[in-house]
């Protein structure tokens, strides 16, 4: 390769990849055979990468174990001010952290923590000495347009919303994940222009709706699963274009208003008896193997709209709602999770718009040849990078903005540059390091509090024996700043029972035991739209959403109707107890 610019680490790749033919691995983790399909070593050539060591879900249970998306903590920033900020980073991390204010500042300079490459030690343990000194940023920020929504974490567009990550062009949000082009609702997780709706998954275009599951284009509805285009509808399931049902039953207009009426659902006994009702149908509901746009071609994943030849890539998501895409698919994408407007690329966890190219990423943004990195934005030609934006040609560099041709932090020539990189991919290359995304145990954040415990749920021990970290918050009092605790079950069981006294308590999670605080557009909230108080903590809110996602794996599954095998994201233990439809079934079904 005559017009390389690291010609020995090419020579030596070429070795690798020249012969290189489908075949099947061991995975060095969890000793299960995987297939490298012709299809992958198409990209490992393209991408001048080697195959990788971990089968497929080894190597996304990795890319999840460097993702927190939940603020939990206070600890004190690493300023001289010394001032307690709300942060992902447990209080004993040994991470250093500034508020953010001051790390996007020009008061401090990432370069000056850079140092000489040395060739006697091990790349990831020069990578971890840099990443514990360097300054991190307490959360994910994009800095995007945020207003009065300090507590947000990868969130752009923002007004007036607390305690969200990963949303977008949204408006008095507040408790909620993946939230894009939506205001004034609470408790939400992947649902997209909704408007005054709680507690909704995988919800599109919804008005006032309230414990409702992929559901599109609904309105005035309570308890829905599968709804399309209902309205004044109240614990139904797979029904279309219907209005005034009650539990799948139709009403006439007067009489389902009177029904409706009857139910008090702001007392917690009443709403709770309605869950456990709505539980019990729910199991009954035909269940679509896959939730897939008919506008795919070629593709094989779950969640996957207007895309094209992607192979086991799970949740796409509209980029183009938040202001930040054109409205774009994904195209020729592999191995990846949560992903909107990419190309070309494979083994991304959260990633678009406009990301080419680029391999083993996690959180990255209008961006392209991006290798084993994770939180860049607007940036091009990075490797074994972290928190940089608007870089390029950089390898092994944290914190760095506005930067080109550096290596740890320091600053080279474009041609010492190079030479210097030519070097180090040659020697991880031959020491089988290059070519893997950072192990585990570096991660900035214990297991427990990542997106992997979710995903691939270990106890302690099972994460201490692999080298990996775990955080147990300390059983102390925290500080409550003054305010009167309440246990969970003395909470006013009816919303109208509920005074603003509530403002200045702290409520005692009856799960996890937690103390948290409701705010006053929250209380707002609940008595506008006749719902209790709740008394289990945000974070423990949220968890309990996210098990109710189907995970990003595929597994076989038996029709219900024709009893032929087709595809699902339904795990085996959930395929015996639920009415799981091949497609064409399920359309015939309900459509």
């Amino acid at each position: 390769m005559s017009n390389s610019k690291t010609p020995q680490f090419d020579k030596s790749l070429e070795e690798i990849l020249t012969n290189l033919k489908p075949h099947q691995k061991t995975c060095k983790q969890c000793q299960g055979v995987f297939n490298i399909f012709q299809e992958d070593i198409e990209f490992y050539k393209k991408l001048r990468v080697p195959p990788p060591k971990l089968c497929p879900e080894c190597r996304k249970q990795r890319r999840f174990g460097f993702y927190n998306n939940m603020l939990k903590f206070y600890r004190k920033e690493d300023t001289q001010t010394g001032e307690k900020i709300i942060s992902t980073f447990h209080p004993e991390s040994t991470y250093k952290i500034y508020d953010l204010k001051h790390w996007w500042s020009d008061k401090w300079d990432p370069l000056s923590y850079g140092g000489d490459y040395d060739f006697s030690k091990p790349f990831f343990q020069q990578f971890q000495e840099l990443n514990l000194s360097v300054p991190h940023p307490p959360l994910i920020n994009l800095h995007y347009i945020v207003v009065n929504s300090p507590y947000t974490i990868s969130t752009a567009n923002a007004k007036n919303c607390f305690f969200v990550s990963l949303g977008g062009s949204i408006e008095n949000v507040h408790y909620s994940c993946w939230t894009l082009s939506s205001r004034d609702s609470l408790d939400l997780l992947n649902s997209s222009l909704c408007e005054n709706c709680y507690y909704c998954i995988n919800c599109l275009r919804c008005y006032k709706c309230s414990f409702c599951e992929n559901s599109q284009g609904c309105l005035d509805s309570y308890f829905l699963y599968d709804c399309r285009n209902c309205s004044n509808c109240f614990g139904c399931t797979n029904l279309r274009n219907k209005q005034y049902y009650f539990f799948n039953q139709p009403f006439t207009k007067k009489e389902y208003q009177m029904k409706v009426k009857e139910i008090n659902l702001g007392k917690r006994d009443v709403l709770e008896q309605y869950k456990e009702r709505f539980g019990r149908l729910l199991r009954d509901a035909k269940r679509r193997n896959l939730e897939n746009d008919k506008k795919n071609i070629n593709c094989f994943g779950n969640q996957l709209f207007q895309s094209k030849n992607c192979y086991l890539v799970f949740r796409s998501t509209g980029a183009e709602i938040i202001g930040l895409g054109k409205g774009r698919g994904n195209e020729n994408v592999r191995y990846s999770d949560d992903v909107g407007e990419v190309k070309d690329s494979l083994e991304l966890y959260i990633a678009g718009p406009d990301v080419f190219l680029s391999y083993e990423i996690v959180e990255v943004f209008k961006s392209h040849n991006i290798k084993f990195s994770f939180f860049i934005s607007n940036s091009m030609d990075l490797e074994y990078c972290l928190s940089c934006r608007n870089c390029k040609y950089c390898f092994g560099c944290i914190s760095l903005r506005n930067k080109s041709y550096c290596i740890l932090n320091k600053q080279y020539s474009k041609e010492n540059y190079y030479q210097l990189l030519d070097k180090i991919k040659t020697k991880m290359l031959k020491d089988e390091k290059y070519g893997e995304f950072f192990p585990l145990s570096m991660s900035l954040h214990p297991y427990n509090d990542t997106y992997a415990m979710i995903e691939f749920p270990l106890t302690k021990e099972e994460v201490l024996k692999k080298g990996w970290q775990w955080y147990d918050e300390p059983k102390v009092p925290p500080d409550l700043m003054g305010l009167e605790i309440i246990d969970g079950k003395d909470v006013p069981k009816d919303i109208k029972d509920v005074s603003d006294d509530i403002l200045n308590k702290a409520i005692v999670c009856e799960i996890t035991g937690k103390p948290f605080r409701i705010i006053k557009s929250e209380l707002d909230f609940y008595r506008k739209h006749n719902l209790p108080i709740p008394t289990k903590h945000p974070y423990q809110r949220m968890l309990e959403r996210f098990q109710k996602r189907n995970p990003s794996k595929l597994w076989q599954a038996t029709c219900a109707k024709c009893g032929e095998l087709t595809y699902t994201s339904y795990p085996p233990e959930k395929q015996k107890e639920l009415k799981i439809y091949c497609e064409e079934c399920y359309l015939k079904e309900v459509v």
